[in-house]
């Protein structure tokens, strides 16, 4: 796989998907990296689809969050996974989907248990008096299915258009990196010094 471009894109491709189906798998999560007023801003964002189709991926966020602000203001992003003895980055921008049938689709395929964590009283990242308070699982959150209703209106589905994908295996045999970028709609591929 290492001397072929073609054979590293399917299998990047590849390592997302599986990271995307896979709770266990180490792509399942990765560091997203945003901008805000403040500068930059890194937190994990769970890997919820991967459509090497279209060359996007997504995931999940609270409509309300500081970081679903800063993606409205600034939708570039680079998202960083590491597993496998592999990394791999992805670049590009993201758009938000609020209250459409893509949005409706994602919530209709998580299960309860995702919901709820759209259910807290208050917007991720407000300060709080005591552990949880305010959050999905606080005593006075509503997980019933009204509580799960209003839940949905805080739901939002992030999808990123991927502009640059770069992958590099770490190997005592020796490391080996390429990089994939789109320009008008076509990937060109190169090999990179690791």
């Amino acid at each position: 796989m290492h001397d072929s471009l073609d054979a590293i894109w399917t299998h990047a491709w590849a390592r997302l998907l599986a990271g995307a189906r896979g709770r266990a798998d180490p792509f399942h999560q990765g560091v997203l990296a945003s901008s805000s007023a403040d500068g930059p801003q890194a937190r994990y964002a769970v890997l919820r689809a991967v459509d090497p189709g279209t060359g996007t991926v997504a995931f999940h966020t609270d409509r309300r969050s500081p970081k679903c602000l800063q993606l409205g203001a600034d939708p570039r992003v680079a998202w960083c996974f590491f597993g496998h003895g592999e990394q791999l980055r992805l670049s590009g921008t993201v758009q938000l989907h609020l209250d459409d049938a893509e949005a409706d689709a994602a919530w209709s395929a998580s299960g309860r248990a995702a919901r709820v964590n759209y259910a807290g009283q208050r917007a991720p990242g407000t300060v709080a008096e005591a552990p949880g308070e305010g959050g999905p699982k606080h005593a006075t959150a509503r997980t019933d299915d009204a509580g799960l209703d209003v839940a949905r209106g805080n739901f939002a589905l992030v999808r990123l258009q991927v502009m640059s994908l770069d992958w590099l295996c770490l190997s005592a045999a020796g490391h080996v990196r390429a990089r994939f970028d789109r320009a008008a709609g076509v990937w060109q591929a190169s090999w990179l010094t690791p």
